[in-house]
C-alpha cells in the first residue's frame, strides 16, 4: 500500500523503536497477522432496526480494504475483513465476538457499532490484547479509562451534546433543557452532556426521561417534556426513536426545538420521516454528503462507491471507509514485523490527519486516544427541505 503522505511527526521510524512496555494480554497480541495476510473483524447490525447503519458502515469498510488490497495490502499481507451480524442486540454482539477473537483470532476489531454492543464485546478483546480501534459509538468509554489497545474517532455524544446546549441557550435564548434518551450507556452519554452543560450555565436542571431500545410509544415522555416546559429537546436516539418522538410532539402540538446526536445525524431521519423531521437539529463532525454539493474528489469517490454496491453512499458509509484506511496507514507505519503495540505506537505519532469529506483532523498521543478536540470538533446542522444544512461549527 502507498503510504499517504499525512502524518507530520515521520511515522516512518516508528518500526525502529522498540519498547519494554507490556500491557495485558500481550502474550496474545499477535494473532491474526499471518505470512500472506492480516485478519480483521468487526461486529454491526446487519440486520434490524440499526442496519441503516451497519450496512453501508460494512460497505465503506469492504471498499477501503479492496483499495488497499489493490495496492498491494500492508507490506505484502492482504487484509481480510470478517463482519459478523449483531442486529444491535447485546447476546448476540457476545456471540460475535467470541467468534471473531476466540475462533478466527482477528488481530483488530475494527469498527464495531454500537455503544451497548461494544460494552460487551471490547474488554473480551482487551484482555485477550486484541485492539478495538475506532468503534462506531461517540460514548467517552470507547476511550476511558485510558488502555494502550483502544482508540477512538467520534467526537464524544457528551461533548457534543454540551456544545449544542452551549449554542441554544447562547443564539436561542433557551433557558429549560430536556432529554429523552435511550436507557443503556449511549443515552446516558447524552443524558451526561446536557446535563453538565446546564448545570455550567446556571439553567435549572434538565427534565429527564427515557425509554428501551426499540420503543415505538413515545407519549408518555414527550407528555413529560412538554408539561415541564422543555424548550430545547436533547434526543438520545438513533433513527425510529427520532422519527417517533417528534411525531409524537407534532400530534399533541409541543413543537420545542429539537437536537440530535451524531447517531441521529443521518440521510435518513429525512428520507424516511416523510416531512416530519423538518427543523429537526444535529450534530455530528462529518458534513453529511450530497453528490451536486461535493468536491469532485468526494464526488469521484461517490462514483465509485455507487458503482461497487449500486447504493448512495452515505455518512455511514463514509465512517467505515475513513477508519479502514487511518488504521491501515497506522499499520503501515508499525512496519513488516506487526503487533499490536507497534500499531498503537503508530497510532500515538499521527498528528492533523485530515478528512477528504471534511470532517475532523485526527491527533493522537500516548496519553490521549481520542482523535478529534472532543471541545471544539463538532458542527451543527439542520433539516431544510430534503437535506441536512450546516449551521456553523459549535464549541463550549
Amino acid at each position: 500500500m502507498k503510504r499517504r503522505n499525512l502524518f507530520r511527526l515521520g511515522l516512518g521510524a516508528v518500526a525502529a523503536v522498540a519498547t519494554a512496555a507490556t500491557f495485558t494480554g500481550a502474550a496474545q497480541a499477535d494473532q491474526g497477522i499471518h505470512d500472506d495476510k492480516i485478519v480483521l473483524g468487526s461486529h454491526q447490525p446487519l440486520s434490524g432496526p440499526v442496519a441503516l447503519w451497519g450496512v453501508p458502515v460494512t460497505n465503506g469498510m469492504r471498499m477501503a480494504v479492496e483499495e488497499i488490497n489493490a495496492n498491494g495490502g500492508i507490506h505484502g499481507r492482504k487484509l481480510e475483513l470478517i463482519v459478523e451480524d449483531t442486529a444491535y442486540q447485546q447476546n448476540k454482539a457476545a456471540q460475535a465476538g467470541d467468534k471473531l477473537i476466540k475462533k478466527d483470532k482477528v488481530f483488530a476489531l475494527v469498527g464495531p457499532l454500537g455503544t451497548p454492543t461494544n460494552m460487551v464485546t471490547m474488554p473480551r478483546a482487551l484482555k485477550k490484547g486484541v485492539m478495538n480501534i475506532f468503534p462506531l459509538s461517540a460514548a467517552k468509554e470507547m476511550f476511558e479509562p485510558h488502555h494502550k489497545l483502544k482508540f477512538s474517532n467520534l467526537t464524544p455524544y457528551d461533548d457534543q451534546m454540551r456544545a449544542a446546549v452551549n449554542y441554544f441557550v447562547k443564539n436561542e435564548n433557551v433557558k429549560q433543557i430536556g432529554v429523552l434518551y435511550q436507557d443503556d450507556d449511549f443515552g446516558k452519554n447524552v443524558l451526561l452532556g446536557c446535563e453538565e452543560q446546564a448545570k455550567a450555565m446556571g439553567l435549572p436542571p434538565v427534565i429527564k426521561t427515557n425509554f428501551k431500545r426499540g420503543s415505538k410509544d413515545f407519549s408518555s415522555q414527550i407528555a413529560k417534556l412538554k408539561s415541564g416546559g422543555a424548550e430545547l429537546v436533547c434526543l438520545g436516539t438513533i433513527i425510529g426513536e427520532t422519527i417517533g418522538s417528534i411525531a409524537t410532539a407534532k400530534k399533541i402540538g409541543y413543537n420545542p426545538k429539537f437536537v440530535v446526536s451524531s447517531a441521529g445525524y443521518v440521510p435518513e431521519n429525512i428520507t424516511l420521516a416523510k416531512g416530519l423531521t423538518e427543523g429537526l437539529y444535529g450534530t455530528g463532525q462529518t458534513p453529511i454528503p450530497y453528490y451536486e454539493d461535493a468536491t469532485p474528489e468526494v464526488k469521484a469517490w461517490m462514483d465509485k462507491y455507487k458503482k461497487r454496491f449500486d447504493k448512495t453512499a452515505v455518512l455511514q458509509s463514509i465512517a467505515g471507509y475513513e477508519l479502514i484506511k487511518l488504521f491501515a496507514d497506522a499499520m503501515d507505519a508499525a512496519g513488516k514485523d506487526l503487533t499490536a503495540e507497534k500499531t498503537a505506537e503508530a497510532l500515538e505519532k499521527i498528528k492533523d490527519y485530515p478528512s477528504m469529506f471534511g470532517g475532523a483532523a485526527m491527533s493522537f498521543s500516548e496519553k490521549d486516544h481520542l482523535g478529534p478536540d472532543k471541545r471544539n470538533s463538532a458542527i451543527l446542522s439542520k433539516v431544510v427541505g430534503a437535506k441536512w444544512q450546516k449551521v456553523q461549527k459549535i464549541s463550549y
